[in-house]
């Protein structure tokens, strides 16, 4: 559901990015940028990765939104 949101290469850096953070358990763009398996300049990936968190698909509201609704499907699914 997210994947067709976001589009499969927007897709795919999302997993990249929450792979990282959860390796990193830190916030901080600078070093999440240093970690981030993409073969560009650190500054290119600071400045991609900045971008991509600001998507307005990536607003809280709409995640949990979507998140909820592939919940429900699933439920449904089973019952």
């Amino acid at each position: 559901m997210l994947e067709n949101e976001l589009g499969r290469a927007r897709y795919l850096l999302l997993l990249m990015i929450v792979g990282t953070w959860q390796i990193l358990k830190q916030a901080k763009l600078e070093i999440l940028a240093e970690a981030l398996p993409i073969p560009i300049l650190f500054e290119s990936r600071r400045k991609k990765l900045k971008r991509f968190l600001k998507l307005e698909i990536l607003n809280i509201e709409k995640i949990w939104f979507l998140c909820l609704k592939e919940m429900l499907k699933q439920q449904e699914r089973f019952t």
